[in-house]
């Protein structure tokens, strides 16, 4: 497990259950753990936090009863509740509750969101700007700013983005409220949009608070509100509810992306996708459909001339895979997303499949020439070094320029 797996879990721990019921959240980590142990190896998902909280929308709907609840919960198990998971079914005063278990895991979901964002929001308000990455960071905004129109979509929650390019437009008006209509409208870039939510978003008010607003000061700590008190749901497709907060985290996340800023914010990406002469992907392990189709579509069956560019800042361990070797989640995703087959996957000049980690240490990329994608496995505010040759590449210049050497020729 991850640290931020590993404190989720803590988290869940703290939720106080109601009566007889479970911890839902470890329950279910549990059990699918248990399942993807069962299967193929080479093409099992990566277990994370996210997916347990997507599995829990899918349960909270589950235990719903009859007729708003999930219908093939009759087909599957006759109306019965899932056998090794312990719901309370009464009230206080020992009534039957049908909602009781709906009730538990969305209490819970909505708790472990809640101490997500508190968390980031407590890291990026106690950040050290002075280390080297920051500037890092900041030498790719301003190169990137010199030779192109950009934009950028987070889905980090942290303000890495905003601290490298402050002036960037992010949706919400100097008194914190989002203009949707300003994004819709825009003709210019220079934005940074988070598409998952922010650190810096609240929702207006503890009690009915509906409308996601940005508040600078993150050291206000008590001024941000998370998620509303008392039982305040969005419902969405097929009669799923979920918990309002200030994140998008977790499975179906079209569902959750309907609700402003992520929904103007979503239909502004397909746009700059269509609008963009060039991709450049950080840090993304292209597991969000939603993102991946955005980009797909843009890409598919097109070939250069009209195929535009796309570079991806990675990081490669030492014992990581080429590209045409490498058949895990990440690789068969970012194949099926860019349109492009492993095999074509080499360091320009070099016949051989390269070793990623050895060849970011040359300063070297992978490239899939024929569509116009290049990988460069030594971390995304590393790049940095190499930015100038990055930019060349985008703006059209030969696949050797990527090419590794022993020397920095950045």
């Amino acid at each position: 497990m991850t640290q931020l797996d590993e404190l989720m879990a803590q988290w869940s721990d703290n939720w106080a259950p109601f009566p007889g019921a479970s911890n839902h959240y470890r329950a279910l980590r549990a059990n699918v753990e248990s399942y993807y142990r069962t299967g193929n190896p080479s093409v099992r998902p990566i277990l994370n936090f996210e997916k347990i909280l997507g599995e829990m929308i899918a349960l909270s709907h589950w235990m719903r009863p009859a007729p708003l609840g999930d219908t093939l919960r009759q087909t599957a198990c006759g109306g019965a509740a899932p056998p090794n998971l312990a719901f309370n079914s009464e009230d206080l005063w020992g009534s039957p509750a049908p909602y009781a278990a709906t009730v538990e895991v969305t209490s819970q979901r909505t708790h472990l969101l809640t101490e997500l964002a508190r968390h980031f929001r407590s890291l990026c308000a106690n950040m050290d700007t002075s280390d080297e990455s920051h500037d890092k960071y900041g030498a790719l905004a301003r190169s990137l700013s010199n030779a192109f129109d950009v934009g950028v979509y987070n889905l980090n929650y942290d303000i890495l983005a905003l601290r490298a390019w402050p002036q960037a437009f992010t949706g919400f008006d100097t008194n914190g409220e989002f203009d949707a209509t300003l994004v819709h409208q825009r003709n210019e870039w220079e934005f940074a949009y988070h598409l998952h939510g922010s650190v810096h978003h609240s929702l207006n008010q503890p009690l009915g608070g509906e409308r996601i607003v940005w508040r600078s000061d993150l050291s206000d700590f008590d001024s941000f509100v998370d998620a509303p008190q008392g039982h305040a749901e969005l419902t969405v497709s097929e009669g799923k509810e979920l918990p309002r907060t200030t994140l998008v985290a977790g499975g179906f996340k079209l569902d959750q992306l309907l609700v402003e800023p992520f929904h103007s914010m979503h239909a502004a990406l397909v746009r700059h996708v269509y609008e963009a002469d060039a991709l450049l992907i950080g840090g993304y392990g292209f597991g969000d459909e939603h993102v991946n189709r955005a980009i797909s579509n843009r890409l598919a069956r097109r070939v250069p001339p009209n195929r535009l560019p796309v570079m991806i800042l990675n990081r490669a361990e030492c014992r990581t895979d080429p590209v045409c070797f490498r058949h895990d989640e990440w690789s068969h995703n970012l194949q099926r997303t860019l349109d492009v087959p492993d095999h074509f996957f080499r360091e320009p000049g070099h016949e051989a499949a390269p070793h990623p980690h050895a060849l970011a240490l040359r300063g070297g990329f992978e490239v899939s020439g024929p569509h116009r994608v290049a990988i460069w496995h030594g971390g995304f505010v590393e790049a940095a070094s190499h930015i100038d040759r990055i930019v060349e590449w985008l703006l059209g210049a030969d696949d050797s320029r990527l090419s590794g050497s022993t020397s920095d020729d950045s």
